[in-house]
Order: structure tokens, then sequence, then C-alpha cells
């Protein structure tokens, strides 16, 4: 060995020493500060049912170990606590609900999260089972038609594992997530045992290859080890149903009930832990009674289908149509074209620069017609703070973010590219924004729509150029209220030409216009005073004069007045309005007015089901006088779950905002407030509208010291009686320049 060599061999083994600790310096870094006494982590319970088993194991252990929970459940709405020990930050988590549903969340940090959700629909999915480390995953299907009550893993030497399943069982049409170590080997049979039947095997399967197993029917397994006599038989004299539910709409089904035409029982959820994807299609296999069912789905939206009397038997692929897009989204897009095998990721800092809390955030390709799911799940964005999202691109740039405040109010930045924009603000004196981008060192200025109608183009040039370019605006409209930011480059100087076009084509110049001296300017299209910009519906609520309706109707608006025939009109005065709750209440001086009744009693509360009547004047300048329509009440939620809100079927139309929901006595059980397209921008869902429940109205109505009329609910009343009682106290509303 030369004296280079022998000299280097300590030099290098100095050299790995360093780096090892150097390492081991930055993962101890790297590890989160724990207090001796171990960290708190809480579980709330925001599912259908009691949460019955919860199994948290670090992303490193081969098996979910115990039930955290022992003898106790989590009830609906409460929540639960227990301490993890150790350095160990990153958990997987695997809860199971009273109904079987299964709910699991793999790589959780609880250290910096010690705060989670579980609601019963986040399910394992392709990705959660593809994932690399030294503990793979694999799901069991449960579609056999029997509970599931034990699962044993046989090895190909023959060892065979405790029963995984531990304390729990898997209901039918239920699925259990189960883990094991990549370097104990793939290849597995699985046995498992069934109430009420004998031992079944699915041989040899090879869990690092396939990573979902289904026990089914029977035709697609081994035959049973024992009992098998028996149960052709009982097969034989009985053969079950194979139906496949074929799901067109694009939001999940979350559950599915069927039962035999003529019971009054849904029973239990046939998808058990399963969701049916928008577009998805599942398998399921149930006892055969007859041949026509009841089929009862519901939405991840809540929205419910029912359809009623249909045959199993000549009918094996029922098809359910559901919403034609999910609720909250704007214009129909195009389909997102083929994602590269290896998307790239962007990081996008959301700032709230409002004075609500953000409890919703919603980030999607501007390609696709979905919003996907909410990103930050249990996280909150505060006042002031941020919040870093991942964003999966695809092979654009162009995406559309929306954001949901506390109270249900929204905000949405369309076509944003983020390859080139790291931060996204909303709320604040910034909350109605459009960034027109530029150089990041440039001059900002501000182009505030201070008129009523959108504006579609902006063009902005200095002085001395002969062309106005590109229309600032890009594909997005500035609609009113709506800030235009931009920085322009300084060498363009201070003076600037201006051109504005409105949404109806009209358009606007400004020259040689100083945006050093004056670097915001109202481009609004100016109103002629007097001009009826929009049109709505009110109630008298008291014989005092005092008229409910919706903030929109009377927003931004110089005078409100009710329209009377021949072009009169009488002024109401504003007494208060609540933007977020959408609300308004105005007086008519000086009169005597019928009023209608809010709904008490033994039923003040909106029931689902019962028939509602609305009475209004929509479409005025075509339809003119009042008009009549009514529906049940189809949902107790508005979207996105917005708990202010009902639901119902009477057709509305724009015009119809502010005017009174009536029961079949004619009491007001809610206020008209919108149509399901005024949210998603989806023209072809029918009959989904949305009322304001009268607590709401209730707490609106105190804060402004209002007394309105009440009674309890009368006789049902035919619709024309309904109409003749309530056309006095109902009003059409003028919106005035």
């Amino acid at each position: 060995m030369s004296l280079l060599t022998r000299a280097s061999a300590p030099l290098a083994l100095a050299t790995a020493c360093l780096f090892l600790v150097q390492a081991t310096d930055a993962e101890a870094q790297r590890r989160r500060p724990r207090q001796s006494e171990g960290t708190e982590v809480t579980v709330q319970n925001r599912g259908q049912g009691a949460l019955s088993f919860l199994y948290v194991a670090p992303v490193g252990e081969g098996a979910w170990g115990e039930d955290r929970l022992g003898s106790d459940t989590v009830a609906r709405n409460r929540n639960f606590r227990f301490t993890i020990e150790g350095e160990q930050c990153r958990f997987d988590v695997r809860g199971v609900f009273e109904n079987g549903r299964e709910e699991t969340r793999f790589g959780i940090d609880l250290c910096a999260r010690p705060e989670l959700v579980m609601n019963g629909r986040t399910q394992t999915t392709a990705a959660d089972l593809q994932r690399q480390g030294p503990v793979a995953l694999y799901l069991v299907r449960n579609r056999s038609g029997n509970t599931m009550q034990t699962l044993k893993l046989v090895s190909a030497n023959g060892d065979e594992s405790e029963d995984v399943l531990g304390s729990t069982t898997v209901e039918t049409n239920s699925q259990y997530t189960g883990r094991f170590e990549r370097n104990a080997g793939c290849v597995y049979d699985l046995v498992a045992t069934f109430e009420g039947s004998s031992e079944r095997t699915l041989r040899r399967r090879d869990l690092c290859a396939t990573r979902e197993v289904v026990f089914g029917t029977g035709a697609d397994d081994p035959a049973p080890r024992a009992g098998a006599e028996e149960r052709r038989n009982e097969q034989d004299a009985q053969p079950p149903l194979a139906v496949t539910i074929q799901n067109r709409g694009a939001v999940a089904i979350q559950y599915l009930h069927i039962r035999p035409r003529g019971t009054n029982n849904w029973g239990p959820d046939r998808l058990g832990s399963d969701t049916v994807e928008a577009r998805g299609t599942f398998q399921l296999s149930l006892p055969r009674r007859g041949c026509d069912y009841d089929v009862k789905v519901r939405f991840s939206n809540d929205r419910e289908e029912v359809r009623n009397g249909v045959n199993l038997c000549t009918t094996p692929e029922f098809v359910v149509e559901g919403p034609a897009l999910a609720p909250g989204r704007g214009e129909r897009k195009q389909t997102a074209s083929a994602r590269p095998a290896q998307p790239a990721i962007s990081q996008v800092a959301i700032i709230n620069e409002g004075d609500r809390t953000i409890e919703s955030l919603f980030i999607s390709s501007s390609k696709i017609s979905s919003w996907g799911e909410d990103l930050l799940g249990a996280e909150r964005i505060q006042p002031g703070a941020r919040y870093t999202a991942r964003v999966e691109r695809d092979d654009q740039c162009n995406y559309d973010l929306r954001i949901v405040y506390t109270g249900g109010r929204e905000e949405r930045r369309m076509r944003q590219n983020l390859c080139q924009r790291r931060e996204v603000a909303f709320g604040g004196a910034n909350a109605f924004r459009v960034d027109g981008g530029g150089p990041d060192n440039g001059r900002r200025v501000v182009f505030t729509n201070s008129g009523r109608g959108a504006v579609r183009e902006v063009y902005l040039t200095p002085t001395n150029d002969t062309h106005w370019g590109d229309d600032r605006l890009g594909s997005e409209l500035l609609p009113p209220r709506f800030r235009l930011e931009m920085r322009l480059p300084t060498e363009g100087g201070c003076r600037w030409d201006l051109k504005v076009v409105y949404e109806g084509g009209q358009n606007m110049e400004k020259r040689d216009q100083d945006l050093c001296a004056t670097p915001e300017m109202a481009i609004g299209r100016a109103g002629r005073p007097g001009q009826v910009v929009s049109t709505g519906t009110g109630f008298y609520i008291n014989d005092e004069g005092f008229i409910l309706t919706n903030h929109h109707v009377i927003d931004g608006c110089a005078t409100v007045a009710i329209s009377r025939p021949g072009g009169a009109r009488i002024p109401l005065r504003l007494i208060g309005a609540d933007e977020g709750a959408d609300l308004a209440v105005l007086r008519q001086e000086n009169t005597t007015s019928t009023p209608l009744r809010l709904r008490t009693g033994a039923g003040p509360v909106v029931r689902g089901g019962e028939r509602v009547v609305l009475v209004g004047y929509p479409a005025r300048s075509q339809l003119g006088g009042v008009n009549v329509t009514e529906g049940i009440v189809s949902g107790l939620r508005g979207a996105l779950g917005d708990q202010s809100r009902f639901q119902y079927t009477a057709p509305t139309q724009p015009g119809n905002s502010g005017g009174p929901v009536l029961d079949g006595s004619g009491s007001v059980v809610g206020v008209v407030v919108s149509q399901i397209d005024k949210i998603s921008g989806e023209r072809t869902a029918q009959n989904i509208n949305f009322g304001i429940k009268l607590d709401l109205v209730r707490t609106f109505l105190a804060a402004n010291n209002v007394q309105a009329a009440e009674g309890e609910s009368g006789a049902p009343l035919a619709t024309p009686d309904i109409l003749q009682n309530a056309d006095q106290s109902v009003l059409p509303l003028d919106c005035l320049e």
C-alpha cells in the first residue's frame, strides 16, 4: 500500500464520520421537539354516526396495532383525545364507523397537526396503495353478502398471521385497508370467515402487483373449504341479483339504498365504506326479493335521487344521472387532456387579507368542470395568515381558485397562471380583485369598476404609442366593485391612454392620463339617474310598512322603490342590510301594511319533503305581473353544506330574489335567495333552488330592531287561495341608479 493510500484511508474515514454526524444532526433538526409527556392528539368525529374503532400506526409499522378507543366509541360531533409518545411524528390513521364505513389517512404529521377531523369519506385511493416504503398497503373489499369476521394472511412457506381485523369486522359492501412489510414477501393466501357461512380462501394473491382483492358472491373465489353443499343449495334456491351501478353525474355517490318494492324501510347503505366516483361504476350483489326495487342514492353534495319500481331482473345496469356539475362551479369547461405520467407540482401561497376566516380552498385546472376536494381539510386560514397549497400541474398553467369564508361567502380567482404566480390574495381591501400582471418592480395602478355592469376589456398604452396592444383582462371579466390591479414598467413614463369596453359593447376612452399623479381610477359605466338597473321581490313582514328582501336586490342602488302600475314608484328607506346573510330590510313610510307571517309553533323549522309555494315577480319585463310556482323542500342544506339555507324544487327565475317561500297554509318558511345556476353556472340543472332559513332571518331582524309578524301554520290551502292571500303583501321592487 502506498503512502498516499495509507494517508487517504484515515482521511476518508474521518470524512465519513463527519458526514454521519452532520446527517444525524440534520435528522435531529428535522424532528420536532416533543414534550416529555408526549403530544396530545384530538380526533373530531364529523361523520354520520359513531366512530367505533380508531387505529394509529407509525408510517413504518407493518400492522395497525391496537384499537385506540378500546371499549369506547366517539359519538357524532364529539371529540376523542389520546397521546403519542416518542420522537415519531408521521402516522397512518384508520377509523371505522358504526355503519361499517372506513376512513383512512396516511402520512399525517400529528406533531404539526394535532387535530384530526374524520367524516367517513376519505377512502383509500389507488395512489395510497402504490406509495413506496417498507410498508405496503392492500385493500380487501367484501362483496360476499355476509359480514367478514376474521381475515388471515398465509405466506408461501405456510406461516399464518394472526387475525388482521383485530376487534373489527367488515360489513358486506365495506372495505378493509391492510398493511404488510415488503421484505416479508408479496404472495399470500387470504383466508376469511363470514357470518352464517364457512371459511373461504383467495389463493396465491400477489399483493405487491395487485393491491385490491375482492371476496365476491362466489364466482370469483375458489370453492370454500367446508359447507359447500349447504351453501350451493341455498344459492340455487334463491340466486342473488348482480347489479352494476353507473354514476353518470359529476359528483361522487356516497350512499346507496335499495329496498324491495312495497317495503317501508330503506335498510343499510349498500356501499358500506365505498363510494362511486363521478362517472364510475360499482358492482353489487344482493339477495333476491322479487324483481321490483326502489333505489335511493345520495351524492357527496347531499343531493338525493330516488327511483321507484325499477326491475333489476331486466335492468342489471342501473344508471344514475346525478348532478351534471358540482355546486359552486363556474361555466362548464372542456374535458381535460391527458396528463403527463409524472406531473409537476406547483406551490402557491394563499393570503387571507380579509377579516373572516377561510374555511375551504379549491384549486382546479381551468380546463375541467369540477372543483375537486377541499385542500384545507381540517385547517383554516385565519385573517392575516397565509397557507401554502401544493397543486399538481397538468400540461398547462391556468388554474381556477375558489375560497369559502365562515358564513358561506365565496371569492374566486379564475385562470390564474400558477407557473408564474406564487401568491394569490383574497379578502380585505382587495376582496374583489383581478391581477393584471406586469413587472414585479413596476409602478402599481388600480382601476375600479364603479358601475353596475361588467367590464369586458381594458387597454392601456403609453400616450406616444400608436397601438392599443393586448387586452389587460385577458379571458376574465371585471365585475362591479372589482379592482383591476397591475404593475406598469417605469420606462413607459407617467402618461398613458386608457380604453374600456363594457359587457354590452359600449366603450370609453380616456387620453393622456397621468398615472403617476392618479394611480387609482374609477372606470365603471355611469348610469342615468332614475334608470332601472335591476328588479326583485320583497314582502311586508309587519303592519308598519317594513319589507324584507335580499341584500343583492338592493346592493348599489341609489334608490329602491315599489313599482306600481302605470310607472308610479314608491321610494323605500333602507333600515339594515347584511351581505353575508344576503338579507335587507326596508320601510315604506306612513303606511299600514298587510304582512305575511313567519311560521312558528310546532313546526317552525322547514321540513324535508313538505310542499312550498313561491309568490313573486320574476322576469317582470317579459311576464309583467305576479307569478306563482310550487314544489317541495328537497334538501335541508344549501350549496357546500350551508346550514343557513335549504333547497326546494319550485321553479325560480331572476326577479324572484327576496320573495317569500310559503308553506301549504301560506306561512313564510324562508326567503328566496338563488338558483343552482347562479352558483355553478350550469344551465342544465333543473329546479335546484335555495332559500334562507327563518333562524337566520330572525337573527338579522333582531339585529336591526325589527319585529316581524308571526303565527302558527294553519290548514292547508289550495295554491290559488295562497296567491290571493299573499297578493297584497308581496311587492315588485325596482333598483334605480
